[in-house]
C-alpha cells in the first residue's frame, strides 16, 4: 500500500466488551476492571496526547505502554485527520467524538452480545456515507480490550477453526475455547450477521456498516486478527474485499490464520529494540492495537528516523507528566 500523495483520515472505533472483565483474558489494562477505561484513554491519547479522564501513565499491569502512544506519535507526524467513534464506550472520553450511546457489548456466555446490533450497523452506515469520497483512504482502527476473544468466537461460529492473537505474551487459548464452548451452549448461530450479534463486539458491527456505505474511498482495516475477522465478515456480508494493514508482530504470530483467511494483508515492520518500554513489543507482549501498524506506515513517508523520534517524544511526555 502506497500512502504517498493520498489524503487520509484515521478513525478509531473504540469501545468495550464485558469479556475483558474476565481475569486473564486481556492485558489491555492494569487490571480486568481497568480494561473498561482503556478505550477511553486510548481515544484521549490519540486525539489530544493526554490522559484526561484519569491521571495515569497508560500501561499494562506489566508496565508496557499502550500502542495508542505509537499511533498518536505517528498521526502527529503525518498530520492526518483523526475521528474517534463511540463503539461501545463504558464512559465518554473528554474529547470531541462521534457519539452512539451503544454501551459495552455483553458477555456472550450469558446473553446476546449486541442487543443494539441493528443500531450499530445503522450508525456505521451513516458515518460511512458522511465521509465517503472526502478522503482517498479511510484508515479504520480499533481499541476493544477482549476483542481477540470475541473475534475468535465469531470465527469459530462461522466454521473457521483458527486461534486469534492476544494482547498477552502467552495467548490464553484454553480460556478462549472455554468461553466459545459456553457461548455456543447458550445459543449457536453460524450465519455471519447472527454470529456478530450473538458473540461479537460493536466495533465489528460499526465497521460492517461503514463498509456498506463506503464506495468511493479506500477503506483500510488497521489492526490484527480482530480486523482480519472483520475483513472476512465484510466479504461474506457486503461482498467487499478490503485491505488489512497490520504489523510484523501479528504476521509472525498468526501466519496460518492470515494465509488461510485474509483476502488482502500487508504489514509494517517497526523495530523498538532499545527503546525503553516499547522494547517489550519485540518480545511478543503487544502485537497490534489502535492501528499502529498502518499509522507507522503512513508516518514513514516522512522518514523512519523522524517516526522513532516522534514516538520517543510522545512516550517521554507521559513519563514526565
Amino acid at each position: 500500500m502506497d500512502f504517498r500523495n493520498k489524503k487520509s483520515i484515521y478513525i478509531l472505533l473504540a469501545g468495550s466488551t464485558e469479556i475483558s472483565l474476565i481475569p486473564g483474558i486481556s492485558a489491555a489494562g492494569a487490571s480486568p476492571g481497568a480494561t473498561l477505561m482503556t478505550p477511553v484513554l486510548d481515544s484521549e491519547i490519540i486525539y489530544s496526547g493526554k490522559c484526561l479522564s484519569m491521571d495515569v501513565i497508560p500501561m499494562t499491569g506489566n508496565g508496557i505502554p499502550t500502542p495508542a502512544i505509537i499511533t498518536r506519535a505517528c498521526n502527529v507526524l503525518s498530520n492526518v485527520k483523526v475521528l474517534i467513534v463511540d463503539s461501545g464506550f463504558y464512559k465518554s472520553p473528554e474529547i470531541p467524538f462521534f457519539y452512539t450511546g451503544l454501551g459495552p457489548a455483553k458477555n456472550p456466555v450469558m446473553e446476546t452480545a449486541l442487543p443494539r446490533f441493528n443500531e450499530a450497523l445503522d450508525f456505521g452506515s451513516y458515518l460511512g456515507d458522511l465521509i465517503d469520497g472526502l478522503y482517498d483512504n479511510i484508515i479504520l482502527a480499533e481499541s476493544i480490550p477482549g476483542g481477540t476473544t470475541t473475534a475468535y468466537i465469531v470465527l469459530n461460529a462461522l466454521g473457521y477453526n483458527y486461534m486469534t492473537s492476544s494482547s498477552m505474551r502467552q495467548n490464553p487459548m484454553e480460556m478462549k475455547r472455554d468461553l466459545m464452548e459456553r457461548s455456543f451452549k447458550r445459543v449457536y448461530k453460524n450465519e455471519p450477521m447472527d454470529a456478530v450479534k450473538e458473540y461479537g463486539d460493536y466495533m465489528m458491527a460499526m465497521a460492517i456498516g461503514m463498509s456498506r456505505s463506503v464506495k468511493k474511498s479506500d477503506l483500510i482495516y488497521a489492526g490484527g486478527t480482530q480486523m482480519i475477522t472483520v475483513q472476512l465478515l465484510d466479504y461474506l456480508i457486503n461482498k467487499k474485499k478490503r485491505l488489512v494493514y497490520s504489523t510484523k508482530y501479528v504476521y509472525n504470530d498468526a501466519m496460518n490464520l492470515i494465509n488461510s483467511i485474509s483476502l488482502n494483508f500487508e504489514y509494517s515492520s517497526p523495530d523498538f529494540s532499545g527503546i525503553k518500554g516499547l522494547e517489550y513489543y519485540e518480545n511478543g507482549f503487544v502485537k497490534e492495537g489502535t492501528g499502529f501498524g498502518a499509522a507507522f506506515a503512513l508516518a514513514s513517508i516522512y522518514g523512519t528516523e523522524n517516526v522513532y523520534k516522534s514516538i520517543i517524544n510522545v512516550y517521554n511526555s507521559f513519563l514526565r507528566s
